[in-house]
């Protein structure tokens, strides 16, 4: 299984997959940190499928995945390249569809990092692209793309990035590898978690890769730059201890910062409805303790005002007291 059993992946196979899944001859052959994130998924989804495999009889090769990319890039349906891997296989050929399926979508996600029908069989929290048949292509096409819902008119402001929608909103931000789940906003438990695919390196790998709709790769690394701006500081800081905590990719943080014409939501097409909806919940949430009282700087001149009511509040009761002091002191003396 692509060399599988000498996990950790080697220098060599690394150069391999990459010249082969992304025809990117970028990769130099040397340990990147940049690389280090997509090849922890690639090494974690093999593992996965080694213990879901036919022991006997694999058909999660480097051999097959490698047969399917190049089939899935030429534009072959799904139902034709079920019946070239079958064809492969040595004794009941019918026993092993549910194997061979579960080759091609296990080489889905790791060309494409989009989890379709049960390539994760076995995890939970993560959204199937569905593929019953056809090209790949197509059913990336008819899933990604859809008519525009929500029209709110809203602003992206500044204040509007990851980090704050942490500390203010109370979001817990959960980092996927699953571009199907990017920007998916869940409200059914106690605490609401949005999902942000952090796999930078290997969007700017898939930049020319004409099986995502026009555009998509684009507006995704945009909406990174959007909540994740690199020239704030504190959005910085906060990015690089989530990076040291769940080993997410370094480049995350440099995609740039939006302008202000860029962070109209309108320009938005792909990304456009889920982006509506974090941002409402961002603007409707109200800070309930004091940590998030402190970083919420949506309402300053309205913050400003109260604290010129707390100040003024507090000199008249400082007056009220000095005149209550002195009037104790004067009956003291005069009973």
């Amino acid at each position: 299984m692509y060399d599988l059993e000498q996990l950790n992946l080697h220098l060599s196979t690394r150069r391999d997959i990459a010249l082969r899944f992304w025809d990117s001859s970028s990769f130099n052959g040397e340990e990147s940190p940049e690389d280090d994130a997509y090849f922890s998924y690639f090494e974690k989804q093999c593992r996965f499928a080694r213990q879901n495999d036919d022991q006997d009889h694999p058909i999660c090769t480097q051999a097959n995945i490698l047969d399917i990319t190049q089939r899935l890039k030429a534009g072959d349906d799904r139902g034709e390249i079920v019946k070239c891997i079958i064809s492969k296989v040595q004794g009941e050929q019918a026993t092993y569809r549910e194997h061979v399926e579960y080759a091609i979508d296990l080489t889905v996600c790791l060309w494409l990092m989009v989890h379709v029908n049960n390539a994760r069989r076995g995890f939970t929290g993560l959204t199937p692209m569905p593929w019953p048949g056809g090209s790949l292509s197509s059913a990336v096409v008819a899933h990604f793309q859809h008519e525009l819902i929500l029209t709110n008119s809203i602003k992206l402001e500044k204040i509007f990035h990851a980090c704050n929608i942490e500390r203010i909103a109370d979001v817990r931000i959960q980092w996927t590898s699953n571009l199907v789940d990017h920007l998916r906003f869940i409200e059914d438990g106690k605490r609401p978690i949005l999902n942000i695919f952090h796999h930078t390196t290997f969007l700017y790998h898939h930049k020319t890769n004409t099986i995502f709709p026009p555009g998509l790769i684009s507006e995704t690394l945009q909406t990174i730059a959007l909540l994740l701006p690199m020239h704030n500081l504190a959005c910085k800081k906060w990015y690089l201890a989530q990076h040291a905590r769940h080993s997410l990719d370094p480049l995350a943080i440099t995609c740039g910062q939006l302008k202000l014409e860029e962070r109209q939501v309108a320009h938005f097409k792909y990304w456009h409805d889920r982006l509506v909806i974090i941002k409402q919940y961002f603007d409707e949430s109200q800070p309930r303790t004091i940590k998030q009282w402190w970083y919420d700087d949506r309402k300053r001149v309205q913050w400003f005002w109260v604290a010129i009511v707390l100040v003024v509040c507090t000199i008249l009761f400082g007056i009220i007291q000095c005149f209550e002091g002195g009037w104790q002191i004067w009956k003291a003396y005069h009973p």
